[in-house]
């Protein structure tokens, strides 16, 4: 009889369960071994296909992790490992999902996997603590906009002596203390909301302080999520924001298309509009589903003979039914 494998022995050779096996041999991957008398008691495998099937794989594998191997890796959500290779525009490869698979997966190479948890690592201690643009001891906050009796709109910045206040258009600097006492001094909108306290991650953003977008984001995080509900501050010629994920009212100050402009600088999280109201939320959501064991099992040997995580599966058969 030609040198074979039982179904366990193959189930541990290709990293598999023993019904991924069977499913192996359907699709005509492995052969079983030609028993009409059924000597052996239970089917069989050819060893040389096996084997063979198991050096594809490696070579497979050695390609590189998927996304969410290595998502999974950082403790993060895949859509994370998605943003930190857009952000640091790394090539990455796609290779089959299986040796048989026209489908295609990506494939993250050990370096490329380093420069992600590098770029992952920083952007976590980066991440701004409080709200450095607040400023308590005046209760404004920093490029806040205001009305100068009534009628000129102004903003709160510092001189270069550290002096908050306002330039006027030619030049002259005001202070806001002498704004206050003699210039009829208004602000466009609160600054304060009620503080989100169901902590659901944050939506984070970066937006270049030249750009016309810069005033326009931060008047409408004032306004309408309040100086409790973000963190913020300039770094390197950009604003640097991480709002309070959570359900915030509107008002009249904001403008529609507001929201569209807000997510051109989302780099993770994302916001919604809804009736009368911002829903700023994470890009993945987490669920659980409870199956019977034998369900459970049957559903990782359909993932694995694409040679996927049950959550790619599920994700792979939803965007083919959309398809």
């Amino acid at each position: 009889m030609q040198p074979s494998y039982s179904a366990a022995e193959v189930a541990r050779v290709l990293g598999c369960s023993v019904p991924t096996v069977y499913g192996y041999a359907n699709k005509g991957w492995i052969r079983k071994v030609d028993d009409p008398h059924k000597l052996s008691g239970s089917s069989r495998f050819v060893r040389e296909d096996v084997d063979q099937l198991k050096a594809k794989q490696d070579q497979l594998n050695a390609a590189g992790r998927s996304i969410t191997e290595v998502a999974k890796s950082f403790g993060v959500y895949p859509q994370k490992v998605k943003e930190a290779i857009s952000a640091l525009d790394l090539d990455i490869q796609s290779v089959p999902l299986t040796v048989q698979s026209a489908k295609q997966r990506y494939a993250v190479t050990p370096e490329q996997e380093q420069a992600i948890g590098n770029y992952l690592k920083q952007q976590k201690s980066t991440r701004s603590k409080r709200n450095h643009l607040y400023v308590p001891a005046a209760d404004v906050a920093l490029y806040q906009s205001f009305l100068l009796a009534g009628e000129q709109p102004v903003r709160l910045k510092y001189n270069d002596q550290r002096e908050l206040g306002f330039f006027l258009d030619d030049h002259e600097f005001l202070p806001y203390l002498e704004a206050l006492r003699s210039h009829d001094l208004e602000p466009r909108y609160a600054i304060h909301r009620q503080k989100q306290e169901a902590q659901q991650g944050f939506t984070d953003l970066f937006v270049p302080t030249g750009k016309k977008a810069f005033y326009r984001i931060l008047d409408a995080l004032y306004a309408v999520c309040g100086v409790e509900n973000f963190n913020a501050e300039i770094r390197n010629g950009q604003l640097v924001a991480s709002i309070r994920n959570g359900q915030y009212p509107l008002n009249e100050f904001v403008a529609k298309d507001a929201i569209r402009i807000l997510r051109n600088y989302i780099q993770s999280g994302k916001v919604a509009s809804e009736e009368d109201k911002w829903i700023f939320s994470r890009s993945d959501r987490t669920v659980q589903l409870i199956f019977e064991e034998e369900v459970y099992e049957e559903l990782l040997g359909l993932a694995s003979t694409r040679g996927l995580s049950l959550q790619e599966w599920a994700q792979q058969i939803l965007k083919e039914k959309r398809e």
